[in-house]
């Protein structure tokens, strides 16, 4: 595989942040972002003993995941989920570019998609764009030549995708819990079960996703030497 160069960095960075924010093609793509923060609702929710109700992803780039769990902790668990695991993730595909088992990562992406539309995903955006999803990366593993030669491109484009939209929520959270605590989301959530503002809990999430953001910065440029 050949190495990512700077200008191809530069050259996506700049696309990515421009579409992003486009009304139509815009939600297409942060929808890449929705359904991975979901997923991290829904799993540790798994993992912690709970069910996932229905899962959905709007035609706004908003999204939902219903849970049930016992425990306030476990409940406190799942919310914060959200905004972290999206951040980690992002972090974690930069930190798979040049590695022999990164083509893994697709078969990843299928098998949760798969997973999310056969049990939890049922408004007819979210099962419109995930078919989609699993089509691009069915696709991507099917034509081994293309993933052994473009594989780094592709996690370099997830992987910034889901992170400057999950910075981008984050301010936006903040944004939120100041002008309507009630209305903030996985910090009001975190709120109600910790009684403490909704806005401590949206600069926590803004200020872990800059730092992950960060992280994922020097990753890149040792990437790019």
């Amino acid at each position: 595989m050949e190495p990512i160069s700077k200008t191809f960095f530069i050259i996506v960075l700049i696309i990515i942040i421009i579409f992003l924010r486009l009304e139509k093609i815009g939600v297409v793509l942060r929808s890449l972002n929705t359904l991975i923060h979901e997923l991290s609702h829904g799993f540790v929710a798994l993992i912690l003993g709970g069910r996932v109700g229905k899962m959905l992803l709007n035609d706004n780039a908003s999204g939902s995941c219903s849970t049930t769990v016992k425990g306030s902790f476990k409940s406190f668990l799942i919310s914060i989920s959200g905004y972290t695991l999206s951040a980690l993730f992002s972090y974690s595909l930069f930190l798979l570019i040049d590695k022999s088992f990164s083509k893994y990562v697709f078969y990843f992406l299928l098998a949760i998609s798969i997973i999310s539309l056969i049990f939890w995903i049922r408004n007819n955006y979210g099962i419109i764009w995930t078919i989609v999803f699993i089509g691009i990366n069915f696709s991507i593993i099917m034509i081994p030549k293309f993933l052994n030669s473009y594989s780094n491109y592709i996690l370099l484009i997830y992987g910034l995708i889901i992170g400057i939209e999950n910075l981008f929520n984050s301010a936006i959270l903040v944004k939120i819990a100041i002008l309507s605590p009630k209305k903030a989301g996985d910090a009001t959530n975190i709120a109600k079960t910790t009684k403490i503002p909704s806005l401590i809990w949206a600069i926590g999430f803004l200020s872990f996703s800059l730092y992950i953001a960060y992280l994922s910065y020097k990753e890149i440029c040792i990437l790019l030497n």
